[in-house]
């Protein structure tokens, strides 16, 4: 307010005194992220201040990101200066302070301990997409951390980070558990194991249904060398750990058959069963068994069947696996009996018996 003519008081606006309209102040131009925040003035000071506080029809100072306001981080990164940030600012400025004065621990930490950390995790295929999953930040800060990305606006690398974000990253273990499903591993570990279930009698179809997997996919899985994903190597982990003990079912002669066929299977390629491996993840070659070489040398046999084959209880030879027929042939050719007289009783062609008697022969 100013006096007017003859020491009177001018109550006119302030654009009107003087006898002539006093031009207002332009507008700033509109920002880049959005319209200007309104600028009122601080009680008791004369310099403005920006506030978020808008008409109804319009909305607050819009954010690069999902900080909201009256945090601190969305004063310091997305450079809001309405009252809930500027305050937030303010009070954590004043907290910092306090805990120096006090000789507290800062809130930032070196990170170098981390970093290590980080790098370990990765040797153990933890990716940084599952780190940042796993303690609640984003993927390009943990990138950040790690010193594998260049910064944005060529700033310096990370040296310190919070402390309570170097908890949470200093938790994580480097365990399989850890893994995303779809990443990739070393393929050694599930090969391993299923050659392992295969040598001691469980045929490839069955493992196969019991994965939920085609015997063709299977297939590919017992002879892979390269990597498989964490799912297929947890899935296998998992079935290996119920059966590596349990001999397969040999109910019935079909059964019987596909088990003796995945132990030859197995044995023409040297597939170690589960004891010969100590760590099967990591040992170089499976060690020595000393009752390996007698189970290959003298496969699985059911006794009570090979006793009514050679007795003539109503067992033919289609219901023997080979290892069993071959031992029948053999039973029935030390008692004298000729190959016809063989074949009769096993319902079979002599040139069948024939071939069953030549590994004999060959003994001999």
């Amino acid at each position: 307010m100013g006096a007017g003519f003859g020491g009177e008081r001018d109550d006119r606006p302030p654009d009107q005194q003087g006898g002539r309209a006093q031009p207002s102040c332009p507008a700033p131009p509109t920002g880049r992220l959005g319209t200007r925040p309104e600028v009122s003035a601080r009680p008791g000071r004369g310099t403005p201040r920006r506030t978020c506080a808008r008409p109804a029809d319009a909305r607050l100072r819009p954010l690069r990101s999902a900080h909201r306001h009256g945090q601190r981080a969305a004063y310091v990164k997305d450079r809001c200066r309405c009252n809930p940030c500027t305050a937030a600012n303010t009070a954590a400025g004043r907290t910092a302070a306090r805990g120096r004065a006090l000789g507290r621990p800062g809130p930032l930490v070196d990170a170098g301990d981390v970093r290590a950390h980080l790098g370990q995790l990765r040797r153990a295929h933890v990716g940084y997409a599952q780190i940042a999953r796993l303690s609640g930040t984003s993927a390009t800060h943990i990138r950040e951390i790690a010193g594998t990305v260049v910064r944005s606006g060529n700033r310096p690398p990370i040296r310190r980070i919070r402390t309570d974000l170097a908890v949470r990253l200093l938790a994580i273990e480097p365990t399989p558990a850890n893994r995303a499903p779809h990443c990739h591993v070393d393929a050694t570990g599930a090969r391993r194991r299923l050659q392992a279930l295969v040598a001691i009698g469980w045929p490839p179809d069955t493992l196969a249904h019991r994965l939920g997997r085609t015997p063709a996919d299977l297939r590919r899985t017992l002879t892979c060398t390269t990597a498989v994903t964490e799912r297929s190597a947890r899935h296998v982990r998992e079935l290996y750990d119920r059966l590596w003990d349990t001999q397969p079912p040999r109910a019935t002669p079909a059964q019987r058959h596909a088990a003796e066929s995945a132990r030859t299977h197995a044995a023409s390629h040297r597939w170690a069963p589960p004891l010969a491996w100590d760590d099967i993840e990591t040992d170089r070659r499976p060690r020595p068994d000393p009752a390996t070489p007698s189970a290959q040398a003298k496969p699985h046999l059911d006794e009570i069947a090979v006793e009514r084959a050679v007795a003539g209880d109503g067992v033919l030879l289609g219901d023997l696996t080979c290892a069993e027929q071959t031992e029948v042939v053999h039973r029935l050719t030390e008692r004298g009996k000729s190959i016809r007289d063989i074949a009769d009783q096993l319902a079979t062609a002599t040139r069948t018996v024939s071939r069953r008697r030549k590994p004999t022969a060959n003994a001999a």
